[in-house]
């Protein structure tokens, strides 16, 4: 174990050669092959650090497989239908060792042609996997058939294919005991930043935020990850999750039709200090609950004021995130 554990740091003396012997140049060629040799020497340093700890039962992560300013091509691995137009996708890292380098909450962008074949245009996705996850991450994507851009591209996506993936971008942090309740209204695909939240906050060993999640969806069919939530909430007590369809089959017991001011008084925790909102699904949902974002041309994405049945309940700005 010792053995391969030390193997790696071959490589940082190969690349300490190389980058001694670039260095040596004084021309433009020279200095950017120093430059690489230099990038190739951190990266196998990490990878050595990493093995030899891994040896020793400690873990650490290497290198991030995505860049904030450009796209990176990661090629698809898996392509799985979860029902109802949802679709995990699993994509692999350049390096086995990568990670996605995100700090929760966050989100990254991935390209995609847009249907009308007018180029390419690229939306925002949260992982369903958490950033101590090695070697790949998962995409669980609704797609929108006849409607849907980047989302068809994704579920369309078969293994050997590349997706082109930016980021990661942190939306809000999130740290042990921030808010003392949270409340989440998730529709559709809308669920993921809120499971990446509620993964989060289960995680911390010092954490004792309550959590309860108000998931909408058109039918039971179309509820996805289901098992994973109630896996969650049966491990802790401190986590809810309140199913919601707009046509519930005979015998659902669950809640039914859009969200109501009622529903929202009765299962998320109520205006005050340390609570927070967190909204996200589709434009008419925000308008509903929490009011719009706003979005200016060539900005990024604002809050905007709070409206909808938040604002009539008496939340304020600041128990508000929509994501």
């Amino acid at each position: 174990n010792l053995r391969r554990a030390a193997a790696p740091l071959d490589r940082v003396q190969r690349a300490l050669r190389a980058g001694d012997h670039h260095l040596r140049k004084t021309s433009r060629h020279g200095i950017m092959n120093a430059a690489r040799a230099l990038t190739r020497l951190a990266h196998a340093a990490r990878v050595g650090a990493a093995a030899a700890a891994g040896a020793a039962g400690v873990v650490v992560y290497c290198d991030v497989a995505l860049s904030k300013k450009d796209f990176t091509p990661l090629v698809v691995d898996k392509n799985v239908a979860l029902g109802g137009n949802v679709h995990k996708v699993t994509l692999k890292f350049p390096n086995a060792d990568d990670t996605m380098g995100m700090v929760c909450a966050g989100m990254l962008m991935v390209e995609g042609e847009k249907r009308d074949g007018s180029g390419a245009i690229a939306r925002p996705y949260t992982p369903t996997t958490r950033d101590d996850t090695v070697g790949s991450m998962d995409l669980v994507v609704k797609d929108y058939p006849g409607v849907g851009n980047v989302s068809s591209h994704i579920c369309a996506a078969k293994p050997g294919d590349t997706l082109k993936v930016k980021g990661c971008f942190t939306k809000i942090k999130v740290t042990a005991n921030r808010w003392t309740r949270v409340g989440m209204v998730a529709g559709g695909s809308g669920l993921t930043p809120c499971l990446q939240v509620a993964e989060e906050l289960l995680s911390l060993p010092d954490d004792v935020t309550k959590i309860d999640l108000i998931f909408c969806n058109r039918s039971p069919d179309d509820i996805f990850l289901k098992d994973r939530l109630d896996a969650l909430a049966s491990k802790h007590a401190r986590f809810n999750v309140h199913y919601c369809v707009d046509t519930p089959p005979g015998g659902w017991s669950g809640l039914s039709g859009y969200v109501t001011p009622a529903m929202v008084a009765q299962h998320l925790p109520p205006p005050g200090e340390g609570t927070k909102i967190m909204v996200c699904g589709p434009p008419p949902m925000y308008k509903a609950i929490s009011g719009p974002k706003l979005f200016e041309k060539g900005k990024p994405p604002k809050q905007g004021e709070v409206g909808g049945i938040l604002k009539d309940l008496g939340y304020e700005a600041s128990m508000v995130f929509k994501f």
